[in-house]
């Protein structure tokens, strides 16, 4: 009768434990789901993103009196050391992947440019700068470069952009036209036809332990067409939930 009472005291133990370790998992679980990772090597501190309206170098015309007009979107992306991570730590690659147009505009076809060194501009909007695929990838170096895809792998910058092209053309010998957003108006466009949002996976490559969370970003932040153009900067980045890539 004893030996019964004991099994059955070992039993409901077990039982216990098993309970409370399971809810301990659960609770694990459920935490890392809602806050991802809470102390990585190195972090997203801060996105900038400035929209306005340039002249695209595509020939339209024979005579080169004809350009294209783009509405552009370069985001800039702040990658910056951990200081109260203990280890070393290196980046190893930043990663853009997955790019996706969620919401296309009413207007305009989307295309996405990596970073170059034409005429000292960071993006040039012509099609030998279209970005290939939809991944862009920025490799740890000695020192940052966007215009060599290469960031500094103690952090940096790195910078992608969106541009809406076939929205029109101006003539380039109309001196009294300024290239911005008010030109879409004088063309009948307005703010709400040219949003769209963009959505793509973020990774931070380091020392083998990959880190991903997902950005949606709705473009141009803020009215361009009465401004002329439109900027935000995105410092509350802990919105954006890291995880760990198997």
């Amino acid at each position: 009768m004893q030996n019964q009472i004991k099994e059955k005291i070992k039993t409901s133990i077990a039982a216990i434990v098993l309970i409370i370790l399971i809810f301990i998992a659960i609770t694990i679980t459920y935490k890392y789901s809602i806050e991802g990772e809470v102390n990585m090597p190195f972090k997203l501190s801060k996105i900038v993103i400035g929209s306005m309206v340039v002249s695209s170098d595509n020939l339209i015309t024979n005579d080169g009196l004809e350009n294209e007009i783009v509405q552009n979107n370069g985001i800039y992306f702040e990658i910056k050391k951990n200081e109260k991570y203990e280890k070393e730590a290196t980046i190893k690659n930043i990663e853009i992947s997955n790019i996706e147009v969620t919401k296309p505009p009413k207007k305009g076809y989307i295309k996405t440019y990596i970073p170059n060194t034409t005429e000292n501009k960071k993006f040039t909007y012509s099609d030998n700068y279209i970005l290939e695929g939809n991944s862009l990838t920025y490799k740890g170096a000695s020192k940052s470069d966007t215009t060599t895809l290469e960031i500094n792998n103690q952090g940096g910058i790195i910078g992608i952009a969106f541009g809406n092209t076939k929205l029109g053309t101006y003539n380039i010998m109309n001196e009294e036209k300024i290239i911005d957003g008010t030109m879409l108006k004088d063309m009948g466009i307005t703010d709400e036809d040219i949003k769209f949002t963009v959505s793509f996976d973020f990774i931070i490559d380091t020392n083998g332990k990959k880190y991903k969370t997902n950005i949606k970003l709705d473009l141009p932040p803020s009215e361009i067409t009465q401004n002329g153009k439109s900027s935000l900067e995105i410092t509350d980045t802990n919105k954006y939930i890291f995880k760990r890539e198997k």
